[in-house]
């Protein structure tokens, strides 16, 4: 199983850096495999922690993956490390081995902590829809432009039956970056 959750490591500063991720469970074992390239894996390798932020917020997720945002945060219980405000849980954990065969990293991470923030709201089509666009804009170089025209309508269609004012914004941030990378 693979939860999408944000991230977050230390940056050398000390600094939150925010960054979605898949989360791997696989027999009760937790699996974390950002690319080589990352800031992500070089905070891993640096400090050893993250916390795994499991947010239902839509908007957090598209600015962490496209941009290097400034999100409101609070201190970890039990590591040196941050928690997102708008969380519905969250995991700290330690890295606790790494596997480099590929270009990405594969830690095998232990749980310290686990904490509850707000409660989970329930799925929302609009969300789910944006959150599949995201992956495929993160990955945007395999795709044509007409592919993410086609997308993008498709999108809108669904925030607009189902979706709130946070996903409304999500939409456009994606809507943004792909017309800044096809320009």
């Amino acid at each position: 199983m693979i939860y999408e959750v944000i991230v977050s490591t230390l940056n050398a500063d000390g600094s939150p850096n925010w960054a979605p991720m898949g989360l791997k469970e696989s027999e009760g074992r937790y699996f974390l495999c950002p690319y080589k390239s990352s800031h992500t894996y070089r905070n891993l390798l640096r400090f050893g922690y993250f916390v795994a932020n499991i947010t239902d917020d839509i908007l957090s997720f598209c600015l962490s993956a496209l941009d290097d945002p400034d999100l409101q945060c609070r201190q970890a219980q039990k590591i040196a490390g941050f928690v997102y405000v708008d969380v519905c849980s969250w995991i700290e954990f330690e890295a606790c081995e790494v596997s480099e065969e590929t270009d990405r990293g594969s830690f095998l991470c232990s749980v310290l902590y686990y904490g509850i923030g707000h409660p989970f709201k329930g799925y929302n089509r609009a969300k789910c829809s944006i959150m599949e666009l995201l992956i495929a804009a993160t990955r945007y170089q395999f795709y044509k432009k007409s592919f993410f025209d086609r997308c993008i309508s498709e999108a809108k269609i669904i925030v607009e039956k189902t979706g709130g004012e946070r996903e409304m914004e999500a939409l456009a941030v994606i809507d943004n970056y792909l017309k800044g990378v096809f320009s």
